[in-house]
């Protein structure tokens, strides 16, 4: 894509120049100086590199989340594909638009110095239209800038979702292998957040918001404060602790709401059903949306995101819901609770009897 213009000489105004005279070539020159590597269009060459190698390594890390167990998001390989395809045709059109900018640049910039040259006279007509050279050259750089990203802007904001989408994806399994609960057999996980379970309006732990094909589960995960001197922290104790976890199928709504100055706060409220153990919860959601949330939740509850598989769910693990006893084999009462997503036990109304289905 070209080489890298030799920096220019600088042109030292003759003594006779009034300091203000002086004051503004010195400073053209440094514009000047400045624009040197915009000439070369750096940060447009810089970023189609990025996409180049982002694009190359993206199968090879989502084939190792498909090892560590992740089954969700199919289209992730498609996508990446896709975007390969679009970016292989258009990184040639983008390396001759680079060409032919930097080349038509430099010769301004040619011209810009021959104007800077001229200047150093001290002539204040002179020094007017170097300095109209000057700004009209960076003008020309931001166009010609404006004029290559337009080429792949839309493609690279892809890159970035794909790239951004593994990331979580990573962190969801690296938070699910320190976590202090287990998945249940077949379980498979989705998403995860940081949040913050609201015990108040103000308060509550720190932690983990998982999200499973079969659970809802929050998990305190924080250094807590175990003494202070002075309102200042001098010890700190890791916490980290299950606490609460509710079947997708005992989640009756979900509520996004943006609370606080300018609605800073991502807070997502969640009503469970009778049976669950927990009536609501309040979470402030950290670092994502509420409201892809609060869909994201829905599409699980609903089954919908069992097109997202890269595999089947296992179906021993399905049967078992499917069969679930009908009398309790403890006191014999007959048993009418509602089979619901994620269930893996029954509690007996009668005897109190935990029956695992």
């Amino acid at each position: 894509m070209g080489k890298r213009r030799p920096g220019r000489g600088r042109t030292v105004p003759a003594a006779t120049l009034s300091e203000e005279t002086r004051a503004k070539l010195d400073g053209l020159q440094s514009q000047l100086g400045e624009l040197q590597d915009s000439l070369l269009l750096t940060g447009v060459r810089t970023e189609a590199e990025d996409i180049t190698t982002t694009l190359s390594m993206l199968p090879t890390e989502i084939e190792r989340l498909r090892t560590r167990g992740y089954v969700f998001r199919s289209f992730l390989e498609r996508k990446i594909t896709v975007l390969a395809g679009q970016w292989e045709e258009m990184h040639e059109r983008v390396s001759r638009e680079v060409t032919r900018h930097q080349r038509e640049l430099e010769r301004e910039a040619d011209e810009v110095e021959n104007a800077l040259r001229v200047a150093m006279s001290g002539r204040a007509s002179q020094v007017s239209r170097a300095e109209s050279a000057v700004e009209a050259l960076e003008r020309k750089v931001k166009a010609a800038q404006s004029s290559v990203k337009g080429l792949y802007d839309t493609l690279q904001e892809n890159v970035n979702q794909a790239r951004s989408q593994v990331k979580e994806i990573a962190w969801l399994l690296d938070q699910i292998d320190e976590a202090s609960f287990q998945l249940h057999h077949a379980e498979d996980p989705i998403a995860a957040c940081k949040a913050q379970y609201m015990e108040t309006k103000k308060e509550g732990p720190e932690g983990v918001l998982y999200l499973t094909d079969e659970r809802l589960i929050f998990e305190q995960k924080e250094d807590v404060a175990t003494k202070k001197v002075l309102f200042i922290t001098t010890e700190k104790e890791k916490v980290q602790n299950l606490v609460f976890e509710v079947p997708v199928g005992q989640i009756d709504e979900v509520k996004a709401q943006q609370k606080g100055f300018l609605g800073h706060k991502e807070m997502m409220e969640v009503l469970f059903a009778p049976e669950a153990d927990l009536s609501e919860a309040t979470l402030r959601l950290r670092g994502t949306d509420n409201e892809e949330w609060a869909r994201l939740i829905g599409r699980v509850k609903s089954g919908e995101i069992a097109r997202e598989r890269t595999r089947p769910k296992d179906e021993a693990a399905i049967e078992a819901a499917r069969s679930a006893p009908t009398k309790c084999p403890t006191c014999g009462a007959t048993l009418s609770v509602e089979i619901t997503r994620g269930m893996r036990e029954i509690t007996c109304e009668y005897c109190g009897s935990v029956v695992r289905l």
